[in-house]
């Protein structure tokens, strides 16, 4: 596995701590002029996240250029891969701009579905930490996973995933299906203090927590309902479905688990045989700019890997992520061998679903 697709803790805190690249050449300027008339159809994530993106990437970029941006409502926190790679391999891709899990990438550029962006044309990546930069669009929208609990139910705030086990919750907590990678991940981070291997341990486990389980979110704007509604407790999920709710007075709070938490940030592409590339690479030269990723941190609390981006205290401390001390803590994942290894924990996740 390359450096280039692994987001490592190494490889993430030495972009931390690199200086500015050197200034980049600019593109063609997309002026209202040219662009007016001109669609662009780019993917968008539900709930919060969506509307967030909406309101301070898509309809700025509009407003600025002219461009009408029509939007495909993702279900969940991930593209549809199969249906993607059948119409490029098609030539025929129903979007001009992608964003998608590390899993999805992986997938992707294995199965060659999308365009590399030359950095001539992203004048902007001249203010990313490198590490965020891979060869076919930047990684954007920095999340932790941690636990989110109910500050009125819970008595005594958790400090560990192996809290989700506690019997004082019974029926009161939720698992994410959206990533369910994640959660076997989670799963092995309290059997094993350490993400792989998912075996037959892993499941033994997630049947002891079974008692306690109320539902398994899908969406994120599933997990919102959820939280908003008080039926669970505690439920693994993003900071940046947390913190939104917490200040329209829900009574929800995060936490980052002593064993460690994960945390991920989504390649936004351009997939082959798009067909306004243009647009697509200044709308996400756009989005990389310091309006839109200081909204994504005020508005929803995810990091940005912009360097000119500042954080309030309160802002730093929802952010989770916002030095490289904190960083440190997140567990690396190995984005190629959870690929490799998907299908089989679908299989088994879906039987232990049914058993």
């Amino acid at each position: 596995m390359t450096d280039k697709i692994r987001l490592s803790r190494r490889s993430t805190l030495k972009g931390l701590g690199a200086l500015a690249a050197a200034p980049l050449a600019a593109p063609a300027v997309i002026t209202r002029s040219l662009a007016a008339g001109e669609t662009l159809v780019v993917y968008n994530f539900d709930g919060l996240l969506g509307k967030v993106i909406k309101d301070h990437w898509i309809d700025p970029f509009t407003q600025k250029t002219g461009v009408k941006v029509e939007v495909l409502t993702m279900q969940g926190s991930s593209p549809p891969m199969a249906k993607i790679k059948a119409q490029v391999d098609a030539g025929r891709p129903d979007a001009d701009v992608i964003p998608m899990q590390m899993t999805d990438y992986v997938f992707g550029v294995r199965n060659n579905l999308f365009q590399t962006i030359d950095a001539k044309d992203m004048p902007e990546y001249a203010n990313l930490y490198p590490s965020y930069i891979t060869p076919h669009g930047p990684k954007l929208v920095l999340w932790s996973y941690g636990i989110g609990y109910n500050t009125e139910k819970v008595k005594t705030p958790p400090t560990k995933w192996a809290d989700l086990w506690d019997p004082q919750y019974k029926g009161k907590v939720a698992l994410n299906e959206a990533l369910f990678d994640q959660a076997l991940e989670m799963v092995n981070l309290v059997v094993k203090g350490k993400p792989l291997p998912v075996d037959d341990a892993t499941f033994a486990a997630l049947t002891k927590l079974r008692p306690n389980l109320a539902t398994l979110w899908t969406t994120g704007a599933q997990a919102e309902q959820l939280i908003r509604s008080g039926e669970v407790s505690l439920i693994a999920v993003w900071n940046g479905r947390v913190y939104p709710l917490k200040d329209q007075g829900v009574p929800i709070d995060f936490v980052s688990p002593q064993e460690g938490f994960f945390t991920r940030a989504d390649p936004f592409c351009i997939p082959r045989g798009a067909r306004n590339p243009d647009l697509a690479k200044a709308f996400i030269n756009f989005s990389c700019t310091v309006a839109p990723q200081q909204a994504m941190a005020e508005k929803l609390f995810y990091a940005s890997p912009n360097k000119k981006v500042v954080y309030s205290p309160e802002i730093a401390k929802r952010v989770v992520v916002s030095t490289p001390e904190e960083l440190a803590r997140a567990v690396p994942e190995d984005y190629e061998a959870i690929v490799d290894n998907l299908p089989e924990w679908r299989r088994r996740w879906d039987a232990w679903k049914q058993s």
